[in-house]
Order: C-alpha cells, then sequence, then structure tokens
C-alpha cells in the first residue's frame, strides 16, 4: 500500500463513526464544562454581592440597640478578617477560624441585649434577620470556594482530548510531514482547551478568580456611615 493511500485511510477514518464519535465526546465536554464553569462563577458574585449587601443592612440595623457602638465596631473587625485573612484561603477551599470567632460573638451580643420596649425588640428581631442572611451569605460563599466542575466531567474532557489526536496518529501510520503537521496542531489547540477549562474550574481559583472588591466598598461604607 502506498503512502498516498495510507494518507486518504486516515482521512476517512479521523472523519468517520470513531473519530465523529470522539469528536463530538470533546465538544460536548468543554462545551459543558463553559456552561457550568460560567454558572458557578455568576452565582459565587451575586453570593459575594449578598454577603456585602447584608454585611452593610447589618451595621445600618445595630445602631439602633443599646450596644449598638461596639457592636459596629465588631463587624468592620469582622469585614476586615474575611477580607485579608478568609479570602487568601478561598483559592484552596478553606476558611478563617476567626471570621467564625467574631460571627459567634456578634450572635451573642445581639441575643443578649436588654430590649424592654417593643420599638427595641422589633429591632432585635430585625437585626437577628439580617445577621441570619450574612451568615448564610458567607456559608454560601464558601460553599462556591468548595465547588467546581465535577470530576468526572474533567476526566472525560481529558480523557477525549488525548483520545482525538491518538486515534488520527495510530489510523494514519505511516505519516509525512505534511499529515504530521495539522495533527500536531489539533493537539496543541485541544491542549490549549483543557488548560482553559482547569484555569476557570473554580470561581475562587485561576482565570476568574473572584476578589474581594465588593466587601472592601461595603468597608468603605462602613467608614463612612461610622
Amino acid at each position: 500500500i502506498r503512502l498516498g493511500e495510507r494518507r486518504e485511510k486516515w482521512h476517512d477514518q479521523t472523519t468517520g463513526p470513531a473519530g465523529a464519535m470522539f469528536n463530538a465526546l470533546f465538544l460536548a465536554s468543554f462545551a459543558l464544562s463553559l456552561v457550568l464553569a460560567w454558572q458557578a462563577y455568576q452565582h459565587a458574585m451575586a453570593d459575594v454581592g449578598d454577603e456585602g449587601s447584608a454585611l452593610t443592612a447589618l451595621y445600618n440595623d445595630v445602631g439602633g440597640l443599646p450596644n449598638g457602638d461596639r457592636l459596629r465596631g465588631e463587624i468592620r473587625d469582622y469585614a476586615n478578617v474575611v477580607v485579608n485573612q478568609e479570602w487568601p484561603r478561598l483559592a484552596y477551599g478553606g476558611s478563617a477560624e476567626a471570621a467564625d470567632l467574631v460571627l459567634r460573638h456578634i450572635s451573642e451580643e445581639i441575643l443578649t441585649v436588654p430590649t424592654q420596649q417593643e420599638s427595641g425588640q422589633a429591632t432585635r428581631l430585625e437585626t437577628i434577620k439580617v445577621f441570619d442572611a450574612l451568615n448564610g451569605a458567607r456559608d454560601l460563599r464558601l460553599q462556591d470556594a468548595n465547588g467546581g466542575l465535577p470530576s468526572g466531567l474533567l476526566i472525560c474532557l481529558v480523557i477525549t482530548a488525548a483520545v482525538v489526536p491518538v486515534h488520527g496518529l495510530l489510523v494514519g501510520l505511516p505519516h509525512s510531514l505534511s499529515s504530521v503537521i495539522p495533527l500536531l496542531t489539533e493537539a496543541a489547540l485541544l491542549a490549549g482547551a483543557v488548560f482553559v477549562v482547569f484555569l476557570i474550574r473554580r470561581p475562587y481559583q485561576g482565570t476568574l478568580d473572584i476578589g474581594p472588591d465588593q466587601l472592601r466598598l461595603a468597608i468603605a461604607r462602613l467608614d463612612t456611615a461610622g
């Protein structure tokens, strides 16, 4: 069999049922990875925005309590702990124990504040509600940091990205320079696509890394209000 016939056979098989199936599986895995990564990023951004809003609302509400000044100072402390200590750990799915301690102390301060009048009780109930919203937003942020693309999807992406060029390489043997160049180009493009997915697979790590800008803005508002 002549070399030209081999090349024709390679072209037919890579565009045939087997080659088409491998290409389709890779494209499906790649597209699904992009969609899920973008959705996770948008969800995490929304959670951070909710946390900043809850932080500001809590700061405003505790002003109506007898120990409001002390609580406002603790809320500032919590915000600074989140930005400076907890945020760098989000890339690895971690959290700051100091943030847990400050939140726990704020909760105790709110629950034990004396409220004799009905207006004071209503203020405390509203403050508890906003505090729960802040605590829930933080929990969602930590969940987002520990999330990411499903491992099964990443494995499928890597396997199909490897199988596509290997399949083309095997069915086209022996190769000439004119057939190897496009095959290497395809392999490079597949590797680049996989690399992009791994860069965006988590919202607090890689290219789509979410910074604490919204919380810094909330802290600036607290300083202005204080």
